[in-house]
């Protein structure tokens, strides 16, 4: 008898040989109790027949399949073959588990536990799910650059004998996006709230996803079109593994079959390997301003380090964003020429092979400081200076997908590995410690056990790490939120994001690509702590003068603002003023103590006796911190020219 299923082309058979041990392994004669299970009933399993050659000395690999057809437990201890159709060999399967790591005495003796392998729980009728993922059209090219955004299309296909239902999709890596047209009607409510989750992320992990169906549930030969986005990140030969859970759907109205608590699940596993090439590098410095108070200086530098082909190595810089709730960025007047619209080529910011640009915008604070939403201010390079403002995550690339979509959820994933690999090794600690009990313990194990280490912030980021929630709200937001990555109690940071497009592909049929790059946590005004000077001056001055030097000296009015950079923080510091060729009138030296967010002026008049340019900037600052004295000098100069008159 000759069995087929669905979803299969081989063929099954029933096997030829089945014998059933007895339960008891003491009897001697176990050829008298053994039995064959065929005679008394249907085979158990089916399984496929092939016929091998082998030369002498030499080795074959053999594939068999197997298809049990009784539910209960399945477990396979070896295999019989023929030879020449006559003699019948057995070979029984030695398979090692793994070794217990759960003691220090099975670790010492090495002791394994039993392996599991081919071990099989059978049960009915269930769902198999077949997964394949394409690139579009317009993205099948063979070249990927370093944060490439591209399309591709998922196709579910359960080709099972049951339905599925709760299907997630855990990634090893934050590179895939689910674009929210196939979202139901529930979760596209939602897809503009800020504490959402991102594609429907579960969890604080940023890689694992919940897949939704229209009807929630895919019937057996039914398949389902996912469009989604990948960017991809890293260098050389990146292996992007995907793994499919999902679940037998259960009919509660259905009596015929007994429910499990637990219900019956599947995996399906996917790998894609995709060679990854260099495109641009970016790097952001920040400073404060020391013409007007609350604005800040930010440089963006970028490079081309593209390699993938001989020729068209430029990179069109199409864009630059900020996303955050407290600032907002300009663009500096003469930087950006006007563009020629008729020009297709003009509308974007061209980086050669081996270039680097640098980039200056002004960073303001916004008009509304409590805003509840975050704020994506965009700079268009074919816009020349204008911003474009929008307050909700309605901002798109390129391809359709939201723009923070992809930052949100790897700030997610880094911050959980980081505090995964944090909580591995205090229960390590911990593990190390029981084992020792009974040992005198260590003078630092006595000090742990006494007080918990402080907690410092960092110098990269005021964001606080756990889940953020609203102030009067009960609204709690998720890890890869929006509101996560811009809190509402976060400080003052900016998130920067560079959008491009490049040509690849072989010559003759160049292909436009997209692509992005991101700088998460932009310190602007730190809570606690700063790497540089806590402390921002500006000055307000006429830096033109005319004067009759016959009438006396000039007396001009200077005043010197101070502000406090730290939000949470009094600092302390003191005042003074250098020598310098020219004389200072007013209070040129001082203790003062601001606190957070606080700022001080001081009014002063610099006596000038001679027409030339003199800097006026020779402020010295010396902070108070941890009971040490630290100097900061200043090196903007505040030029101002007298010319002589009579």
């Amino acid at each position: 008898m000759r069995w087929q299923f669905h979803g299969s082309d081989h063929e099954f058979q029933s096997p030829d040989f089945i014998c059933q041990l007895p339960i008891d392994s003491s009897q001697d004669d176990l050829s008298s109790s053994s039995s064959d299970i065929a005679q008394g009933s249907g085979p158990h399993f089916v399984v496929t027949k092939s016929m091998v050659k082998i030369g002498p000395s030499s080795d074959a690999n053999v594939s068999l399949k197997l298809c049990p057809l009784v539910e209960g437990d399945l477990q396979i201890h070896g295999v019989r073959f023929r030879l020449s159709g006559e003699v019948w060999i057995y070979h029984h399967f030695d398979l090692k588990g793994p070794l217990l790591q759960n003691s220090r005495e099975n670790r010492s003796k090495r002791v394994r536990e039993e392996s599991l392998l081919l071990r099989y729980k059978v049960g009915h009728e269930m769902p198999s799910l077949k997964v394949t993922i394409t690139p579009d059209e317009i993205t099948a090219q063979s070249t990927v650059l370093q944060g490439q955004t591209s399309k591709w299309k998922m196709v579910l296909s359960n080709i099972g004998y049951a339905p599925a239902s709760n299907i997630l999709l855990k990634t090893n890596s934050p590179w895939l996006n689910m674009t929210p047209q196939h979202f139901n009607d529930e979760t596209d409510t939602e897809k503009n709230d800020e504490n959402a989750p991102t594609s429907s992320c579960i969890g604080p992990s940023g890689t694992l996803m919940k897949i939704h169906h229209p009807q929630g549930i895919l019937q057996p030969g039914e398949n389902i079109e996912l469009p989604v986005y990948i960017r991809t990140s890293g260098g050389g030969r990146q292996d992007f593994y995907m793994l499919f859970r999902y679940e037998q759907w259960d009919d509660k109205n259905s009596t015929s079959r007994t429910t499990s608590l637990v219900p019956r699940h599947r995996c399906a596993r996917k790998l894609l390997s995709i060679p990854v090439y260099p495109s641009i590098t970016m790097s952001a410095s920040l400073m404060p301003s020391y013409w007007n108070k609350g604005e800040h200086i930010l440089s963006v530098e970028l490079m081309n380090y593209r390699s993938d082909r001989d020729s068209k190595l430029e990179i069109d810089l199409n864009k630059i964003c900020v996303a955050s709730r407290h600032f907002e960025i300009r663009q500096l007047p003469g930087q950006v020429e006007p563009v020629d619209f008729d020009n297709p080529s003009s509308t974007s910011l061209k980086i050669g092979w081996q270039e680097r640009v640098t980039l200056h915008y002004l960073v303001v604070p916004t008009e509304n400081v409590n805003s509840a939403f975050v704020a994506i201010s965009t700079l268009l390079f074919s816009s020349g200076n204008k911003m474009l403002l929008s307050n909700r995550r309605t901002e798109m690339n390129q391809n359709g997908a939201q723009l923070t979509d992809f930052m949100c959820r790897e700030r997610a994933h880094e911050l959980f590995t980081s505090t995964l690999h944090s909580h591995r090794i205090e229960k390590e600690r911990i593990a190390a410690e029981q084992e020792k009990e009974g040992q005198p313990r260590h003078v630092a194990q006595i000090r742990r056990a006494r007080e918990s280490l402080p907690t410092e912030e960092s110098n990269v980021s005021s964001a606080p790490e756990g889940p953020v929630s609203n102030p009067g709200s009960l609204t709690t937001a998720h890890p890869t939120s929006l509101a996560s990555l811009c809190p509402l109690n976060g400080g003052s940071n900016i998130n920067i994001i560079c959008c491009w497009s490049a040509c690849v592909g072989n010559e003759g049929s160049d292909t436009t690509i997209h692509g992005q790059h991101h700088l998460r946590d932009m310190l602007v005004r730190p809570l606690n702590k700063s790497k540089g000077c806590p402390l921002a001056l500006t000055a307000k001055y006429n830096p033109k003068i005319s004067h009759n030097f016959d009438e006396g000296p000039l007396d001009e009015d200077i005043e010197i603002t101070i502000r406090n950079r730290l939000i949470e923080t009094e600092v302390e510091f003191e005042f003074a003023i250098d020598h310098t060729e020219f004389d200072f009138i007013g209070t040129t030296c001082f203790n003062w103590s601001l606190s957070g967010g606080g700022e001080i002026s001081v009014p002063l008049k610099a006596r000038i006796h001679s027409g030339g340019v003199y800097n006026l900037q020779n402020v010295r600052l010396t902070v108070l911190k941890a009971g040490k004295s630290v100097p900061y000098l200043f090196p903007l100069q505040w030029t101002v020219m007298v010319e002589e008159c009579s």
